[in-house]
């Protein structure tokens, strides 16, 4: 599967980045001095930083650069961050069109520009979705509390054309399936070595130590999803869930579809209004970090009486950063509550 132009070239930026970092005897190391490079590394958003954070611990310090409350896909950064990354010992991002421009820009530059910088694109080895012509997935056959919200989204009257305004041709939000979130640790494990060969050792104890807690996510999702009344759920925001949902064996409808821009017609409202109705539907999901207004809309004219919020994983916010929340936490104690609300599940 060819994602963007860069593919072909990244083993070859992986091994002149690790020759270049193997020790004082590098090349590298001889011309430019140990000093070239800054300690630890940036990750392009919320997500991957949460991952290398776990893998890297107190020994290989990683930046987010977006702020709390903005999503990793919307985040535009000054015009210094490029050369602050291009300084340090790594840089994580994902190799995918569409989904953060600057990123793949950064990355094109250190790969020209910086071979001394260890490239780590966590989807290596990690199969994307391509995204579907039909932006609703929609399933008639029952089966036998979020915080305050950030980002509001515009969903004023207007044709939705979701071909045009999704994050290119690939669905890029592997990690709301904890399997595939276990895959692309690995790279982030593989990453960090390769930019710091002396503390292998170190980063390959913590990465399983990470693994082994996502192996448990999976189980508890498994467990808590599986006594339930129906297979489908509405999300009425921006559908990041269809990993998730083809991981445990839900359907997931969304008038909106897989844009965040997009806005859906009042056709494509009242067929939602039909799958709430149908399925006996009582409570709309809604992205944590995007309007109720559409939900609240769904409700108005269905036989749904209650809205529960949903994180994509995507970013976080400053009181879940108080709480120490990352990735876990956010699929185990919102995803996972609101999901069974959805499917009728007495959890």
């Amino acid at each position: 599967m060819k994602r963007t132009r860069r593919r072909l070239l990244s083993g070859t930026a992986s091994v002149l980045a690790a020759g270049a970092l193997s020790g004082c005897t590098g090349r590298l190391r001889e011309i430019a001095g140990e000093e070239t490079l800054d300690d630890g590394g940036y990750a392009a958003f919320f997500t991957l930083y949460d991952f290398a954070r776990h893998v890297g611990g107190e020994v290989f310090p990683v930046e987010n650069p977006v702020p709390p409350g903005t999503m990793g896909h919307r985040y535009e950064p000054g015009p210094d961050l490029p050369t602050e990354v291009a300084s340090h010992r790594a840089f994580l991002y994902m190799d995918v069109e569409g989904f953060q421009r600057w990123a793949l820009d950064a990355a094109e530059t250190i790969e020209r520009d910086h071979p001394e910088v260890e490239l780590v694109d966590v989807l290596e080895g990690i199969e994307l979705r391509e995204y579907e012509d039909d932006h609703t997935h929609e399933d008639d056959n029952t089966h036998t509390e979020g915080d305050d919200h950030v980002e509001e989204e515009d969903h004023s009257d207007g044709a939705h054309d979701d071909a045009a305004d999704r994050h290119g041709d690939f669905d890029p939000h592997y990690w709301t399936d904890p399997v595939l979130a276990a895959e692309s640790v690995e790279n982030v494990i593989e990453g960090l070595q390769a930019a710091d060969p002396d503390d292998e050792d170190v980063y390959a104890e913590n990465g399983q130590a990470y693994l082994d807690r996502l192996d448990e996510l999976h189980r508890t999702f498994e467990e808590g999803l599986a006594d339930r009344e129906r297979d489908t759920v509405v999300v009425a925001s921006h559908d990041s869930y269809q990993y998730l949902a083809e991981r445990y064996g839900l359907q997931i409808h969304s008038p909106q579809g897989v844009s965040p821009h997009a806005q859906p017609t009042q056709e494509e409202i009242q067929e939602t209004v039909g799958v709430v109705d149908r399925n006996d539907i009582d409570v709309i999901l809604v992205d944590h970090f995007g309007s109720a207004d559409l939900a609240n809309a769904i409700i108005g004219d269905s036989n749904a009486s209650e809205i529960r919020r949903i994180s994509p994983a995507e970013g976080t916010t400053a009181e879940w950063n108080d709480r120490g929340w990352g990735y876990i936490e956010q699929m185990e104690r919102i995803n996972l509550p609101a999901l069974q609300a959805a499917l009728g599940i007495n959890a």
